[in-house]
């Protein structure tokens, strides 16, 4: 697997999506919901954004903003919504 600039934020638009309680943990199977977490990726994001602007591919800038734009917006919704989901039910 080659790993490139669009890998490392996928990494991080993964764990903030499983910190918003938006998908499976994969380390556990269930739906966990940790917002402290899922600042601190978003947070992490805007600094990359910030330090490597001027120096990304139009396509890697671009899905970096989108990124954030919607890990932003999700994090906003479950502020709003402080109820922490049921455990999904494994198969």
């Amino acid at each position: 697997m080659t790993i490139n600039f669009m890998t490392i934020i996928q990494v991080y638009q993964l764990e903030g999506m499983v910190a918003l309680g938006k998908m499976l943990n994969p380390a556990s199977n269930t739906i966990t919901k940790n917002l402290d977490h899922a600042k601190y990726v978003i947070d992490l994001l805007d600094i990359l954004k910030e330090k490597t602007s001027g120096n990304l591919a139009d396509d890697e800038a671009k899905f970096l903003e989108n990124t954030i734009a919607t890990l932003k917006l999700n994090y906003v919704e479950e502020m709003n919504n402080p109820v922490i989901p049921p455990p999904a039910e494994t198969a």
